[in-house]
C-alpha cells in the first residue's frame, strides 16, 4: 500500500499517514461487515481518498499550487494499483543520499521493515523518543528535498546499496532475537528480511555482497529449529 500510494502521488511522507488511517478504518469496518474481497483494492482505494484529503489540507496550509491540480485527483475514479510489490524500491527510496546513514536506516526499518520505534531504538542503542525524532526528521527532510519514488540508476543506486544490506540485517536480527515479546523469535521479521534480500539478490546478482548477505541469512535461518531443542 505504501509503495503504490508514493508511486502515484510521489509523497512519502503523506502515504504513510494516508496508509495508517486507511488500516484503521479497515479494522472497524471489517469488523462490523467481514473482510472484502479484494482488501488490497478496498486499503488503496480508501488510502486513495484520504491522500488527496491530506494533499488539500497541505495546499491549504502552505497556500500554494501544487504541480498536479488537486481538483484533477478528487474527481478521478481510483483503481486498484497492479499487483507491483515496491519494497525494494521503497527500501532504496528510503536510502536517498539527502539524508545522514543513520537516518536511511532508522527510517528504513520503520517503513519498510515493520520495526517499531521502540524495537529501532533498542537496536541503535538510544531511547525510544530520540528514534522518533530522528525518523520524523528524516521525512522531513525527504519531503523538502521533493524526493520522487522512482527507482535509482547508476552510481546513485550503487551508493544506496550498502545502507539497504544494513537495513535487512538488523531487521532480521531483529527476528532472530526479537528484544520485545514473549517468544525468542518474530518469524514475521526473518521471513519479510529474507524475502527482500531475495529480490535485491535478484536486482543484482552480480553483486557479491548481496549474495553472501542472503547466504548468511538462509544459513542462520536452516539452524533455527534447533534453538529451542537439544541441538548445539
Amino acid at each position: 500500500m505504501l509503495g503504490a500510494l508514493t508511486r502515484r502521488f510521489g509523497r512519502f511522507d503523506i502515504a504513510e499517514d494516508a496508509v495508517q488511517e486507511a488500516l484503521l478504518g479497515a479494522r472497524t469496518a471489517w469488523t462490523a461487515e467481514g473482510v472484502p474481497t479484494q482488501p488490497r483494492g478496498w486499503l488503496i482505494r480508501v488510502g486513495y481518498r484520504r491522500m488527496v484529503d491530506l494533499l488539500r489540507s497541505e495546499q491549504a496550509r502552505q497556500r500554494r499550487e501544487r504541480d498536479v491540480s488537486l481538483a484533477e485527483l478528487a474527481s478521478r475514479t481510483a483503481e486498484p494499483a497492479p499487483a507491483t510489490d515496491d519494497s525494494l524500491t521503497l527500501l532504496l527510496l528510503c536510502c536517498h543520499p539527502e539524508l545522514a546513514p543513520a537516518s536511511q536506516v532508522a527510517l528504513t526499518l520503520r517503513a519498510v521493515g515493520g520495526l517499531t520505534t521502540a524495537e529501532i531504538a533498542h537496536a541503535h542503542g538510544t531511547s525510544e523518543a530520540t528514534m522518533g525524532t530522528r525518523i520524523s526528521s528524516a521525512k522531513q527532510r525527504l519531503a523538502r528535498a521533493g524526493v520522487r519514488f522512482t527507482p535509482p540508476t547508476g552510481a546513485d543506486r550503487e551508493s544506496r546499496m550498502a545502507a539497504v544490506m544494513r537495513v535487512l540485517y538488523l531487521v532480521f536480527n531483529e527476528g532472530y532475537t526479537a528484544t520485545a515479546g514473549p517468544t525468542l523469535t518474530r518469524l514475521d521479521l526473518t521471513g519479510e528480511a529474507i524475502r527482500l534480500a531475495r529480490m535485491l539478490h535478484a536486482a543484482a546478482p552480480e553483486d557479491a555482497e548481496a549474495s553472501g548477505l542472503l547466504a548468511l541469512m538462509l544459513l542462520i535461518e536452516s539452524r533455527r529449529a534447533a534453538r529451542g531443542g537439544t541441538g548445539t
